[in-house]
């Protein structure tokens, strides 16, 4: 886990934007921009299959986001599945309680977090930190350079990345800047970013 971990971060420092792939059709494109890092948003576990074999062939390393995977359940069976039979590097997960059966398998765990209003934020911080991930992903992204003091004050969060609604290098720049590490995107003219 500690080297999946250290590779990631790793990744993220060269080259901060994430591939936000919703199927596999994006990976070779991913790929050939020099991504580092994929999250596949959707696809069905067959698809994924494929993607895994691709990515890893290139030294990619590759997150499922284990809720949106068609054809595996969304519990700590589902999990060992991705691990175990798929290969995949990692999850990312709205289910806090995914978390720790992600990290026993030695997968790198993303929980993501929707911030609706500054309800959801308050609601939504203290169940991040108790799940302990090793990164959150906020969405949508753009509100991150907005958000950053209140979180900054709370000293305790994971690692940040921003996802969702993010198009423009100006967005990836305002989000960085305010403290997340990286971006996740759909937006392949943003993937080449370094």
């Amino acid at each position: 886990m500690g080297n999946i971990r250290a590779r990631f971060f790793e990744n993220l420092k060269a080259r901060p934007v994430i591939a936000g792939l919703r199927d596999s059709t994006g990976v070779e494109a991913a790929i050939r921009h020099g991504v580092g890092v994929l999250f596949i948003l959707g696809e069905d576990i067959f698809a994924l299959q494929d993607s895994v074999a691709k990515a890893h062939a290139e030294g990619r390393l590759i997150l499922a986001h284990v809720d949106l995977i068609k054809g595996i359940g969304r519990d700590e069976a589902g999990v060992r599945f991705l691990a175990r039979t798929l290969g995949v590097d990692g999850i990312l997960t709205t289910r806090s309680n995914l978390i720790g059966p992600a990290k026993r398998e030695g997968l790198l765990a993303v929980q993501r977090l929707f911030v609706l209003d500054s309800e959801s934020l308050e609601a939504g911080l203290p169940t991040v930190e108790k799940a302990a991930p090793d990164a959150v992903e906020m969405l949508p992204g753009v509100i991150l350079p907005t958000i950053a003091g209140q979180l900054a004050r709370r000293g305790t969060l994971p690692p940040l990345i921003a996802g969702g609604l993010i198009r423009t290098a100006a967005q990836v720049d305002a989000v960085l800047s305010a403290g997340a590490v990286a971006v996740s995107t759909s937006e392949t003219s943003l993937w080449g970013y370094a």
